[in-house]
């Protein structure tokens, strides 16, 4: 009789890991997805806040031209989307719109480029803090 107490015990132990593993496996899958779509977010959120600040640092008198503007570091792998402005609140002729898509969401930021060969940058909408040029 002691062996089928021990044989009963062996394999609730057994079935109880089994258990434990699956739930904490799923929960470890879950927290990588969310830390990969945290890093996503997070790489828009910081590529935005440095075109903003990029933006902002230039004087009133003398613009932030497409050409300074690319030369800014792009963190993560955004698509990139340009299309004509329509209306807008600048004098914005096209709109570039960077998308970084992530396991969840996806995070947009938008940019009002303006006309001309070497066209100035109006406006950077998206993830964070949105200006509006006054």
């Amino acid at each position: 009789m002691a062996k089928s107490k021990i044989a009963k015990a062996s394999k609730s132990a057994t079935r109880d890991w089994i258990i434990r593993g699956v739930v904490f496996g799923g929960l470890a899958v879950l927290l990588v997805l969310a830390l990969l779509d945290f890093q996503t977010k997070r790489a828009a959120q910081a590529t935005s806040d440095a075109w903003r600040a990029a933006v902002r640092a230039k004087s009133e008198d003398v613009e932030l031209l497409k050409s300074e503007f690319d030369k800014i570091p792009v963190q993560g792998s955004p698509q990139l989307v340009s299309g004509p402005a329509g209306a807008n609140p600048y004098a914005a002729r096209t709109i570039d719109t960077y998308t970084w898509t992530g396991i969840f969401r996806s995070y947009s930021v938008r940019v009002f480029v303006g006309a001309g060969t070497d066209p100035q940058i109006e406006s950077v909408q998206g993830p964070g803090e949105d200006t509006q040029d006054e």
